[in-house]
C-alpha cells in the first residue's frame, strides 16, 4: 500500500470536533466499516446552540476498495446519524495523486480540512 501524502497533525480544533458525540459516533462506525487510513472534517455547520446541525468527512482508504461510490453509500446505509452527513471517499492512490494538484477538492481537504483520525501506522 502506498504511503499517505499529506497531513497528519491533529489540530485543537480537530481535537474538539471529534469529540462531539455525534461526530464521534460516526468516526467509530466509519472505522470498523472500513478501516481509514484518515478522516477529515470538511466543514460543520453549527446552529445558535452550538450544536452540530450537518457536516461532511473526507476518507480516505485502501486501494481494495474499487467503487468509491458503493463505500459511500454502505457507510451512509449501514450508519445512523443524527443529522445530515456528506461522505467523500478517496482510494489512497487517489488522493496522493490529487494531492499534486492544489486546484483539487483533495487538495484543499489536506490544507484546511481537520484530521479526525489516523490510521496508526
Amino acid at each position: 500500500m502506498p504511503p499517505i501524502k499529506g497531513a497528519g497533525e491533529i489540530s485543537q480544533e480537530a481535537d474538539i470536533m471529534k469529540n462531539i458525540p455525534v461526530i464521534k459516533d460516526m468516526i467509530e462506525d466509519i472505522v470498523k466499516i472500513c478501516d481509514p487510513m484518515q478522516i477529515f472534517l470538511v466543514s460543520a455547520k453549527k446552529n445558535s446552540k452550538g450544536e452540530v446541525i450537518r457536516f461532511k468527512l473526507c476518507i480516505v482508504v485502501g486501494d481494495q476498495y474499487e467503487s468509491r461510490s458503493d463505500l459511500e453509500s454502505e457507510i451512509l446505509l449501514k450508519t445512523d446519524c443524527p443529522v445530515p452527513c456528506d461522505i467523500i471517499v478517496y482510494t489512497i492512490s487517489d488522493w496522493n495523486e490529487c494531492l499534486d494538484d492544489d486546484f483539487s477538492f483533495a487538495y484543499r481537504v489536506d490544507d484546511e480540512g481537520n484530521v479526525l483520525y489516523e490510521q496508526k501506522q
